[in-house]
Parts: C-alpha cells; sequence; structure tokens
C-alpha cells in the first residue's frame, strides 16, 4: 500500500470482515485515530483534519519466516545490549503484545530461553463508543507472569498507550518489567511508565 487511497481501501475491506476499529489500526500500524479517519465516509472525512500519523508497512519482514527470524535475533541482541547497559538481570517471561508483537516475542523468548506470555490488549477489541469500557488482559494459555522478570516485545510504537496499558497490567499483577523491545518506534520514546523502551528502528516526524 503506497497510496492514501490504497490505505482507505484496506480499511474498509478489514472492517467488512469483522475487524473492530482497534484492529484495524494495528493491522495497518496506525493510531486509534488515524483508523476511524480512513473509515469516515469520503466527503465527512475530507471536513476533518487528518490525525498526524506515518503508515509503516512491514509486511515484506511479516511474509518471511527467515526475515522474522534475524530480526527478532537483532532485536534480542539489542534487549541483551540495554539490560547489561543498566546491569539489570536476564528475563525470565517475554510478553507478547498480540496480535503482530506475538511471533517476534515467540522467537525472541526462544533465543534469550525464557518463558512466553501474550497480552490481549484493550486495542484488539476497541470501538471509539466502548473506548471506557474495555481492558486488555494476560491470556492465560502462556506462561504465568507473577513475580517473574518480564520483557515487553511488541512491532510498532505509535502513541505508546498500548505499551504504558501492558506496564500498568503486569505491574497490577506482581510482574517486574525490565524493558520494552519493538521492531519500530513511531513516538520517539525513551521510557514507558519508567521502563526503558528499545527499537531497531526510530522513525521521526520533522
Amino acid at each position: 500500500m503506497r497510496t492514501l487511497e490504497e490505505l482507505e481501501k484496506k480499511a474498509h475491506e478489514l472492517k467488512e470482515k469483522g475487524f473492530t476499529t482497534g484492529e484495524i489500526a494495528d493491522e495497518l500500524n496506525v493510531s486509534r485515530e488515524t483508523a476511524v479517519w480512513l473509515l469516515m465516509h469520503e466527503k465527512k472525512r475530507k471536513e476533518e483534519v487528518a490525525p498526524k500519523d506515518i503508515f509503516v508497512d512491514w509486511s515484506t519482514i511479516g511474509s518471511s519466516p527467515l526475515r522474522m527470524r534475524n530480526l527478532a535475533i537483532a532485536m534480542a541482541d539489542l534487549l541483551h545490549e540495554s539490560l547489561a547497559e543498566k546491569k539489570l538481570p536476564e528475563p525470565e517471561v517475554i510478553v507478547g503484545i498480540a496480535t503482530s508483537g506475538i511471533p517476534l516475542a515467540t522467537i525472541i523468548a526462544d533465543y534469550v530461553e525464557a518463558s512466553m506470555a501474550v497480552i490481549r490488549p484493550k486495542k484488539t477489541i476497541w470501538e471509539p463508543e466502548l473506548a471506557e469500557k474495555v481492558k486488555g488482559v494476560i491470556t492465560p494459555n502462556f506462561a504465568a507472569v507473577q513475580g517473574k522478570k518480564v520483557v515487553i516485545v511488541d512491532d510498532v510504537i505509535t502513541t505508546g498507550s498500548t505499551l504504558g496499558e501492558a506496564v500498568t497490567l503486569l505491574r497490577e499483577v506482581g510482574a517486574d518489567p525490565l524493558a520494552v523491545i519493538v521492531l519500530i518506534d513511531k513516538k520517539g520514546i525513551d521510557k514507558v511508565n519508567g521502563v526503558p523502551v528499545k527499537s531497531l528502528v526510530k522513525v521521526v516526524r520533522i
């Protein structure tokens, strides 16, 4: 997808398939505000100011297990460097953010010999009218995080709200978040709720 029209078409296709607005934002790696704007009727959208956002298409990576593995190993190396710099211990659990953070987290967990957990953030069920009523959850089908030193893994930081939510959720159940590792950071943040953030790529809007 290289044009606004293609992005808009994809957003509507996903909506027709039953994706929530939050899931569409996640699939397109844009903010929830951008997803809402893309789903507006064309006439109404022209009357609204477009959100400031950057579209990231990493499907050429996601479509190749080899590329995914190589990048995840690079993220694991970055994680090791970051923890060593701050004299922090190695993680016991790698926590992947659904959906796109899961494959990266799986490879990283295997590489660093840690357990694997998954958070389903509220963005996956987010709709504008439900914004204050939904909450993320730690899925029970993976490793427990209570009392564990954990590292959070995601693909793209758009606003940082999902990662902030994840840090809060993990602390509420007694986990100790050591760091956040992401593939691409569109926000340019160094910390979220006091937890250091490292990314392979930072995108800065000038």
